[in-house]
């Protein structure tokens, strides 16, 4: 559901003696609403509105979900790693051969490195690139 328009606060809606106050706070008053209703209406991203790393890596992993070298991100905050979501794997090598299930990244944090341990889901022995959103904890 879209969210109807808001009403802006006008002092020329409202008596002479409160036409000073409304100016003032309808000068913010309107600009929050605005960007509130602007956000909830489709405004929103996951890139720019939520804590956490967007990125890119290609990796080959072996028989066990290991990676076969070693699978370092940078992250954009020390913040606590909330898990990783895989939001697409791409087969480098044939693009016809599909992951044998949903990939499953796991692995561990060091400040702002995150050091890919094991990935279910992915063929062995075969090159993927993954794109990955990783969730952070705001600790502050």
């Amino acid at each position: 559901m879209k969210l109807p328009s808001f009403k802006r606060l006008y002092s020329s809606d409202f008596a002479a003696n409160f036409k000073q106050l409304v100016d003032k706070l309808g000068s913010v008053l309107n600009y929050g609403i605005e960007v509130l209703y602007d956000a909830l209406n489709n405004g929103l991203t996951f890139e720019d509105n939520f804590l956490g790393t967007f990125t890119t890596i290609t990796l080959t992993v072996d028989a066990t979900g290991a990676p076969t070298n070693t699978a370092t991100i940078t992250l954009d905050q020390a913040n606590q790693v909330d898990g990783v979501i895989v939001l697409a794997a791409a087969n480098q090598a044939n693009s016809t051969v599909y992951p044998t299930g949903a990939p499953f990244v796991s692995g561990t944090q060091s400040g702002t490195s995150y050091t890919i341990n094991n990935v279910t889901g992915l063929q062995a022995n075969t090159s993927y690139t993954l794109t990955l959103f990783i969730p952070q904890n705001d600790t502050t």
